[in-house]
């Protein structure tokens, strides 16, 4: 592979600091509340230097949003990667996404503010393709083993992520964080659960 050049490498540090600036700014700010100009100023570069990697603060925002779900479904895989029940694979998997809404290591922005930004059709279309992707093919691996008390596999994965969502959002909004985590594993439990076929 051809070594990168000066101007190569100076131009990739210069997109992850911006990146990092913007997303140290969103999250204690907010999307809305954060200007080019602040992203600048953290990052301590130039409006032109921003312009000439991006288009706009909402093209940051799509790049820094895309890699954090990215990174969630690598928690996701890793969590469940050695786990052979697949029932016991879909729990792990809806924990492991509620746990990174309470872990100071995984670093995101509000959903809320994803949404907001996104609008719900683009994006419930970028994680339609992430997340949501990896819940819809844990459940296509229990119903092919014949445990799953529906056929309707797009509509049960795609209330099962709406309820992960809810209580995502939950989370985010209480002043109790871990309580309201606690409330959500054991909510999303038991209607999980409730679509397991039973031997009669």
């Amino acid at each position: 592979m051809k070594p990168k050049s000066r101007k190569e490498e100076y131009a990739e540090m210069t997109r992850q600091a911006l990146l990092e600036a913007a997303l140290k700014l969103f999250i204690q700010k907010g999307y809305h509340n954060t200007s080019i100009e602040d992203i600048v100023q953290e990052a301590r570069l130039t409006r032109g230097a921003l312009y000439h990697h991006y288009k706009s603060k909402e093209e940051i925002f799509i790049r820094l949003y895309k890699d954090i779900v990215t990174q969630l479904v690598g928690v996701i895989e890793t969590a469940t990667n050695n786990i052979s029940d697949p029932w016991q694979k879909a729990l792990i998997a809806c924990n492991s996404f509620l746990n990174c809404c309470i872990d100071p290591k995984f670093i995101s922005i509000r959903l809320d503010d994803a949404i907001g930004v996104l609008g719900w059709e683009r994006w419930r279309a970028i994680d339609s393709s992430y997340t949501m992707k990896v819940l819809k093919e844990i459940l296509v691996e229990i119903h092919d083993a014949g445990q799953l008390s529906t056929d309707s596999i797009d509509t049960a994965s795609n209330m099962i992520y709406a309820l992960l969502i809810e209580g995502a959002l939950s989370i985010s909004a209480s002043a109790d964080k871990k309580k309201a985590h606690s409330d959500a594993v054991k909510v999303m439990q038991k209607m999980l659960l409730g679509l397991k076929k039973y031997d009669k």
